[in-house]
């Protein structure tokens, strides 16, 4: 593939090779020639069809469902168009426009942090797009496609082409010009700092950004950087100067924290740990997203917690968390997430301790009088990602939509696995009988949760929670067999 480059910083024009005889040409990209240009993966594949004088763009989305693609003209022919609108970019506001026609074989690279669009030199033509992350449509965007201030000489263009009136969608017609969009993309990629990634939802976040190309990431457990050694956190973070700062290491031993001789050591984790980390976040300017619990509550509301509801922790582990909130509100620049029953791959959990006994008993005793709503690590990661890219700062109830009891829970899991175990639904006193009540944390018998913020937010509700087993056990059931799950409620 000969690649050349234009006059935008990290664009190209890309030639594949030809190689052809009297029937025709066979050419090809590969995937790892996209990924050197900075391609991450192909995600879609999409085509559209226009007549001659038709203008399509200029369209971009929003981070972090921002797109970089690959375009060629199948049939037909177009001039294509793209813009530099990278804030920090040499070439900011600057514009590239080249032919794509089938004969000349030409296909365009546009990076992430560009806005795309194309005019129609024909009737009938069709052009191809290859994108690397998902459509979302309420994260779309564009500029004005004739914005002054850009220089495209369309007068020139539609003269050039016998283009008497340019054909655009209402959409299209009514948006605003580059100096008048709140745009915060950048060439110099985003910083991530992510606090307990040996844990399910520090693993998961991680993916998650190495999903969507970010991979300027520093991970860390207690071995890299001990969040309660206040000296360690505020040089690692003042070197390293990170953009976000996800925070998920945490004392979650619930009943451990209750044991006299731990309860400094929880308090220093999860309240002296946390102040340090958003102290140092203050100082290099970084947001700060807190993982949060519905143990700040104490379960007696009869419906759905709400952020702005009392709060009031019975166990040690929650006045920690609440704590830590509170240290987190001192970052004004902060998100805090009460999340609650989280399930990932990658450590232990609720749903694979049930698995793994119901592999080997046949009956279990599990609770039903506390009910609450399951969070499933990869939905809850995206979410997370997404809010690093926002402003809507504040706190914040997440979890999958619906809710359960943990018997429930258990039933509907075990049976979804493929396991014949039979779970009896008992009550919390008749769980703990014959057990020392006084090293046990007492636990909200009520942790529901109301996602309505998140939603008037504008974020997008989690699945709902029956659909995010699932999909985890779909995970845990290859990762423990080498095969997928037959899936036995939900095909």
């Amino acid at each position: 593939m000969n690649k050349i480059k234009t006059e935008l910083k990290d664009c190209f024009i890309l030639e594949p090779k030809r190689f052809g005889d009297q029937r025709g040409y066979f050419s090809s990209v590969t995937e790892k020639e996209l990924k050197e240009l900075g391609f991450n993966r192909t995600f879609q594949v999409s085509n559209s069809m226009s007549n001659k004088g038709i203008v399509r763009g200029l369209h971009y989305q929003k981070d972090p469902y921002c797109q970089a693609k690959v375009v060629r003209c199948h049939q037909g022919a177009v001039l294509d168009v793209v813009v530099d609108i990278r804030k920090d970019s040499p070439t900011y506001g600057k514009s590239v426009a080249v032919e794509l026609t089938p004969e000349n074989g030409r296909m365009r690279y546009v990076p992430r942090g560009f806005a795309h669009g194309f005019v129609s030199l024909k009737d009938n033509t069709l052009f191809e797009y290859y994108v690397d992350n998902e459509y979302k449509p309420s994260y779309e965007d564009g500029i004005i496609w004739n914005d002054p201030d850009i220089d495209i000489n369309w007068k020139e263009i539609f003269k050039k082409y016998n283009i008497n009136e340019p054909i655009l969608s209402e959409k299209d017609k009514n948006r605003l010009p580059l100096k008048d969009t709140n745009i915060n993309f950048t060439r110099e990629p985003k910083k991530f700092l992510v606090t307990g990634v040996n844990g399910q939802l520090g693993y998961d976040i991680v993916r998650e950004l190495h999903e969507r190309g970010e991979y300027n990431v520093l991970a860390v457990d207690i071995d890299q950087m001990d969040i309660t050694n206040e000296e360690e956190v505020h040089n690692i973070i003042n070197n390293y100067k990170p953009d976000v700062i996800f925070h998920c290491a945490a004392w979650t031993n619930v009943d451990g924290a209750e044991t006299p001789e731990l309860k400094d050591k929880v308090y220093d984790v999860n309240v002296n740990g946390t102040k340090y980390i958003t102290d140092a976040s203050i100082e290099v300017g970084a947001k700060m997203i807190y993982m949060s619990t519905d143990y700040v509550f104490d379960g007696t509301k009869l419906g759905k917690y709400k952020e702005s509801d009392k709060t009031n922790p019975l166990s040690q582990y929650g006045l920690t968390k609440y704590l830590g909130e509170e240290m987190v509100r001192k970052n004004p620049n902060h998100f805090i997430t009460r999340i609650s029953w989280v399930f990932g791959i990658h450590g232990k959990n609720f749903i694979k301790t049930m698995v793994n006994v119901g592999k080997t008993h046949d009956q279990l005793n599990v609770v039903y009088d506390q009910v609450g709503c399951p969070t499933y690590t990869v939905d809850l990661s995206r979410l997370l990602v997404e809010m690093a890219y926002s402003d809507k700062y504040g706190t914040y109830h997440v979890n999958n939509e619906g809710c359960c009891s943990w018997a429930e829970l258990a039933e509907y899991a075990v049976k979804e696995y493929g396991l014949t175990s039979h779970v009896n639904f008992v009550t919390t006193d008749e769980y703990y009988k014959g057990k020392d009540r006084s090293k046990i944390a007492n636990r909200p018998i009520n942790g529901i949760k109301d996602t309505t913020k998140l939603i008037e937010a504008g974020f997008a509700p989690l699945p709902e929670w029956k659909d995010a087993v699932d999909r985890y056990l779909d995970e845990l059931y290859l990762e423990q067999n080498g095969i997928q799950r037959k899936r036995l409620y939900n095909e």
